[in-house]
């Protein structure tokens, strides 16, 4: 192993031994404000450095998740940075995610608008997108209509997809399907990027590739065929194009009578048998659950700087899940008993 890459490895576990950890998350549950919450990751964790000049008095709640967002992103660009044979392709990929939650977030609340858009419409451009987007952050800011999001995208890589649907000004915005095709670009640009990397490092990027993509696809089928009863040729054609599920399993699963049917096709694949060994109240929990059981077994095991990159990313995702949550149970007083359950850690 080259010393970048022992180094890479050496800040990737010494910053996962900085997570936030059982007394955290009892002290995080604890607060009853947004403000209690802040100040608590400020004095007593590595999230001191997350909030900058940011008053904890009056913080709002998006502000707050954006912060974190900000810091996390910063972590993993300065993470990848030391790794150059993937550190690229890596820090495109995270720049692409954050583009593609915003371009959602954007055309929810475009579709939610009606006859006093302009008194109702507020966005703010997450500042951690400000510097690795390629899209038109002033003219997002500023848009109110699905012409003018046209025009911040415009050069990009979702022009071409995104100007294909013929939106006029009022028109219903088919979110759910857009969503789809831009993570469907994503997960084709992570793929090639897992092509590019060393055959060694490959197998184990590919195993945790697959877990993502497996369970993505598994809660999408029981979501679609339990509460909206979709086709199976619908919801084939919703499907992510990749990960270890055969063909043969996965048309038994869309064509499954039900999705209790599905959870049983799922349990006797190589993957679907974590289930049993997880703990989780509903099923839309797996994707995030199986993430973390993958990636904290790599962040142990793994000599691959690669795979550990990746696994400390997810780390760090479901490390931002859980604390959405709090803040969200603390700005709307919801009791910690409901959503204890929902940390992962």
């Amino acid at each position: 192993m080259s010393d970048i890459s022992y180094a890479v490895l050496t800040r990737a576990k010494a910053k996962y031994g900085k997570r936030l950890r059982e007394k955290d998350y009892k002290s995080l549950l604890a607060c009853t404000s947004v403000a209690e919450v802040m100040t608590y990751l400020k004095s007593n964790t590595h999230y001191i450095k997350a909030f900058g000049e940011a008053n904890e008095r009056g913080i709002r709640r998006g502000l707050f998740e954006n912060l974190l967002k900000q810091y996390i992103t910063n972590q993993m660009d300065l993470l990848s940075s030391y790794e150059l044979s993937v550190g690229a392709s890596f820090s495109k990929f995270i720049a692409q995610k954050n583009e593609i939650e915003e371009i959602v977030r954007f055309l929810t609340l475009l579709n939610n608008q009606e006859d006093k858009y302009e008194a109702k419409f507020s966005f703010t451009v997450p500042r951690h997108m400000a510097k690795n987007t390629s899209i038109d952050l002033n003219t997002l800011s500023e848009a109110k209509t699905y012409t003018d999001f046209l025009e911040a995208v415009k050069g990009t890589r979702y022009e071409k997809l995104l100007a294909s649907y013929n939106i006029k000004d009022g028109d219903a915005i088919p979110i759910t399907e857009i969503e789809n095709k831009l993570y469907l670009m994503l997960y084709d640009g992570l793929n090639e990027a897992i092509l590019t990397t060393d055959q060694s490092e490959r197998f184990e990027l590919r195993d945790m590739f697959n877990v993502v993509v497996d369970y993505e696809n598994f809660v999408r089928i029981v979501r679609l065929k339990k509460y909206y009863k979709t086709d199976a040729s619908v919801i084939r054609s919703l499907l992510i194009p990749y990960g270890s599920l055969s063909e043969k399993t996965i048309n038994m699963m869309v064509n499954a009578e039900n999705s209790e049917e599905v959870y049983g096709i799922m349990l006797r694949t190589k993957n679907g048998k974590m289930i049993n060994k997880i703990n989780y109240t509903h099923t839309g929990e797996l994707p995030l659950r199986t993430r973390f059981r993958k990636a904290n077994h790599n962040m142990y095991f793994s000599d691959s700087p690669a795979t550990v990159i990746f696994s400390y990313y997810l780390l760090c995702e479901i490390e931002l899940h859980n604390l959405v949550c709090i803040i969200e149970g603390a700005r709307y007083n919801v009791s910690r008993d409901k959503i204890e359950p929902l940390l992962i850690y």
